[in-house]
């Protein structure tokens, strides 16, 4: 059975791949269900419960059997009134049991509740301003020490006050951070979709417009995450966790229809927290910053998002002719290749044609 399939919280939780997704020790297996359940918003709910119910399990060290007698026996004898109506498939949550019962802890997820915390730090006036071009890399030192590195199609402004009392910076695309430490100098990255302060770390952040999530991930030190919109919320995170923030994709969506520009802030759904495996604490190995190696990984991406990540990497414009073509996925890891090889490779995962006209590319059906 598919996962596409899946309509019940047993159904996930016995799948081996979604446990490993839940205790964040293995990295294939979380970045594909972050993709899955981008590209499933139907299943949204359902997942998070699943998960939620997995961190449950695993965080109470009773007997794993024991809980889930308790868990029967408490959903028979509640009052009527109270009372949830769900059938529980007993035998598959019996196989469940048997693989939790050898689990002691779990990733984290991090869902976003009404609240306001008020740490923005808005930029009076732009100072000096670092911009990349699409197709293009550079790092740039800034006036403090510190170093950042640009993907394509990026920017950052600093203040005009930037190292004086306070490092504010603001960040439209991917940048890699790598902060010097100064307790009476907090640097603040400010996105369209949360601010990060920190004292001295390294990590990454990617805010694009017109991608449907926005995310940060911290490779050493600590920073502190504020989400903006109607549900504010501050959260802290640890080297090798990543956060990523779920826009209101339907809005994108409407915003690309009438072929208006993406608002530069949209209302968050939810946020989630991954813990992120490292070999020996090899950072090279994060698929989310394999960009600075002039690396491009590709996990179950499908070919609409995956258009807007070639267009910035090789300075084109892909027109794809077709939407069920917009819906093929791919995985995939790319190096040296240029975008005539990147998508022949693609030909061999999917059937499609492509014609190159200098900087102008279209994929049609084969």
């Amino acid at each position: 059975m598919s996962q596409k399939d899946y309509k019940q919280l047993e159904d996930f939780l016995i799948d081996d791949t979604f446990q490993k997704y839940c205790s964040g020790e293995d990295k294939n297996c979380i970045l594909y269900w972050q993709q899955y359940s981008l590209n499933h918003p139907e299943q949204a709910e359902t997942i998070l419960k699943a998960k939620r119910l997995f961190q449950l399990l695993v965080g109470n060290r009773r007997p794993v059997n024991e809980q889930l007698e308790k868990l029967k026996t408490d959903l028979q004898n509640a009052p009527v009134e109270h009372r949830v109506s769900y059938r529980f498939n007993w035998p598959k949550w019996a196989a469940i049991a048997a693989v939790f019962v050898a689990l002691v802890s779990g990733g984290i997820w991090y869902y976003a509740q009404p609240g306001k915390v008020d740490t923005t730090l808005p930029i009076s006036a732009i100072g000096q301003v670092y911009q990349t071009k699409n197709g293009e890399k550079k790092t740039f030192e800034l006036s403090d020490g510190s170093t950042v590195t640009l993907n394509s199609a990026s920017k950052l402004e600093l203040s005009a006050d930037f190292n004086q009392e306070l490092r504010v910076v603001r960040l439209a695309g991917e940048g890699y951070f790598q902060v010097v430490k100064n307790k009476e100098k907090p640097f603040v990255v400010q996105a369209s979709d949360f601010d990060i302060k920190v004292l001295g770390t390294t990590f990454n952040v990617k805010s694009y417009s017109d991608e449907p999530t926005a995310e940060a991930l911290l490779v050493e030190g600590s920073i502190e995450m504020t989400s903006k919109g109607q549900r504010e919320n501050s959260v802290v995170i640890k080297p090798n966790q990543k956060i990523t923030i779920f826009k209101n994709q339907a809005e994108i969506a409407v915003a690309r229809k009438n072929n208006k520009p993406t608002a530069s802030k949209l209302p968050i759904k939810e946020i989630a927290i991954e813990n992120i495996p490292t070999i020996e604490s090899n950072t090279a190995e994060i698929p989310d910053i394999a960009w600075r190696e002039n690396r491009l990984e590709i996990v179950d991406q499908d070919f609409e998002s995956l258009r807007r990540t070639l267009e910035r990497w090789y300075d084109v414009d892909i027109q794809i002719q077709n939407d069920q073509l917009k819906q093929y996925r791919f995985t995939a890891t790319f190096s040296r290749e240029n975008i005539t090889q990147v998508l022949s490779a693609l030909q061999s995962v999917e059937p499609f044609k492509f014609n190159v006209y200098g900087r102008k590319i279209t994929i049609s059906e084969k």
